[in-house]
């Protein structure tokens, strides 16, 4: 096998074609020795990680619609720099009056310097790049890679926003997290402890997790465009909630934040399930 590492380093840089690209990543995936005693366990885990995007499209990485932040376009330079701050990334998308009126993205960079005197959020945009929930997250790497973009939006048949793919996400499920090695296995959508918490991922489906524990969402919520528990517990709170917090259900049900990071919840556990669901 050759370095491996060697290539994936090459791809973030400019020098090959797009189809010498494709090419590569090719021969990278018929390679079937993946378990090659001589690569390390944290390498091993990011080639694994690089095969298994092979059948992702957009929609399954994209953060969710009601999880994209975003500032409305005539934020003032203290706002922004809040937003900024608050949220710990990089990249802002600008809306106008809704988030399906996007006007392009901000980035931290371009406050640098900037005073807040007759600071205009417009004049400081980046173009967005639209792409469909199909495309496949190789396709997509290559096209950030050739043309810097750094993140896409995903849009529907009708042209409303679906969400967001950003390339930080993209590395992310590439390296996975090395430096702790009891993180490398990625935890599993759905268990319960031997407390009789039932602990799910935060993107589980929401009918998914109904058929494994029963009923849970109300009347009115079913009516909601709600997907995944996070997305429930988004639509209680109005905000990503922070680790450690109890979310309350009308049912009586409290979830807790397990994990979480400043765009989207991780891991929720569901406390005070009756005993005949777990």
């Amino acid at each position: 096998m050759k370095e491996w590492t060697t290539f994936f380093r090459s791809f973030f840089k400019k020098k090959e074609s797009e189809g010498s690209l494709r090419e590569a990543l090719e021969e990278l995936m018929e390679e079937e020795e993946v378990a090659d005693t001589s690569l390390a366990p944290d390498e091993r885990e990011m080639l694994t990680n690089i095969l298994s995007l092979r059948d992702l499209t957009a929609k399954d990485l994209m953060i969710p619609r009601a999880e994209i932040i975003a500032v409305p376009y005539d934020s003032s330079l203290e706002d922004v720099k809040a937003l900024f701050k608050s949220s710990k990334i990089m990249r802002l998308p600008v809306y106008r009056q809704t988030l399906d009126e996007l006007l392009g993205y901000i980035h931290l960079r371009d406050l640098i310097g900037t005073a807040s005197k007759n600071f205009k959020l417009q004049e400081h945009l980046h173009k967005i790049n639209y792409i469909s929930p199909s495309m496949r997250i190789l396709d997509l790497l290559i096209q950030m890679r050739s043309t810097g973009e750094k993140i896409a939006i995903v849009v529907d048949e009708y042209g409303g926003i679906d969400g967001l793919v950003a390339m930080s996400d993209l590395v992310e499920e590439i390296v996975g997290d090395i430096q702790d090695v009891a993180q490398m296995t990625a935890p599993l959508p759905f268990f319960r402890r031997p407390d009789g918490v039932v602990v799910v991922n935060g993107r589980m489906d929401i009918e998914e997790l109904e058929d494994k524990i029963g009923p849970l969402r109300t009347e009115e919520e079913k009516e909601e465009d709600i997907d995944t528990i996070g997305g429930l517990v988004l639509h209680l709170t109005d905000r990503v909630p922070q680790r450690g917090e109890l979310i309350t259900h009308p049912s009586g049900i409290e979830f807790e934040i397990i994990e979480a990071d400043s765009r989207r919840i991780k891991l929720v556990g569901i406390h005070g399930l009756p005993s005949s669901h777990t």
